[in-house]
């Protein structure tokens, strides 16, 4: 039903209106990436010697193709996220209120910006400090000679960690005003979901780190992100 026209939309409607905007999601992420495609050689150079200066080691013929593949879909699926949060919006528009309408519009530039956010945070801090590492670790005992390949995935895996991590304080917010959650039950459950933040880090790091030290930075950002949004609670009288 909906609260503007108070009129039952047929189920057939509802499915056809959910499809067309994941197709709509689908279409507009895929030319982004078609277009981050184009400029990926020059992309690859730029991030690659962000954080080293000698060229990456090349082992399998197609590594270099399938590696900007990786970053272009990498931008994709940063663009995607927002996009897919306005369409979900604009569909449950119709049965939201006034109030609830300004909430979730707001959602769409707020989810954007801390997109951004997380991938700043880690080009230019959590990866430098994670290859410094690295790279320190095994100085003494092997020659560098990164490969492009495995190398490429670290940086997009952490990239995309943070930048899903910093949707957090976002989607606390929206628990609580969902009714969903509150601050009380977050500050009840905080050592289960200090579990959780750790595990799905782990999960999510864990094959392109065995060291386990971009898993740490990640959980250890998430975990210090729901704390501040929980601190953010407390100050403007949530409950």
């Amino acid at each position: 039903m909906s609260l503007e026209t108070d009129e039952e939309m047929p189920l057939t409607a509802h499915i056809e209106e959910l499809a067309m905007r994941l197709i709509v999601v689908i279409v507009a992420t895929t030319a982004v990436m078609v277009v981050a495609f184009i400029f990926s050689d020059w992309l690859l150079d730029v991030i690659w010697y962000q954080f080293f200066t000698h060229p990456p080691r090349v082992y399998q013929p197609f590594a270099e193709i399938l590696t900007r593949l990786r970053l272009s879909a990498m931008i994709g699926v940063a663009f995607a996220i927002p996009l897919l949060v306005y369409e979900a919006f604009e569909f449950m528009k119709p049965g939201l209120y006034p109030n609830e309408q300004r909430y979730f519009l707001a959602v769409v530039p707020v989810s954007l910006v801390l997109m951004m956010l997380g991938l700043a945070f880690s080009f230019f801090f959590a990866l430098p400090l994670l290859f410094r590492y690295l790279i320190f670790y095994s100085e003494d005992v092997a020659v560098q000679g990164l490969g492009l390949v495995e190398t490429f995935n670290l940086i997009v895996m952490v990239s995309l960690a943070f930048g899903i991590v910093f949707q957090v304080p976002l989607l606390m917010t929206f628990a609580v005003k969902m009714k969903v959650a509150s601050r009380r039950w977050f500050e009840r459950y905080r050592i289960y979901v200090w579990g959780g933040c750790i595990t799905v880090a782990a999960v999510f790091t864990g094959t392109l780190d065995p060291t386990g030290v971009a898993g740490f930075m990640v959980a250890l950002t998430m975990i210090l992100l729901f704390e501040a949004t929980v601190m953010a609670f407390r100050l403007v009288g949530v409950d």
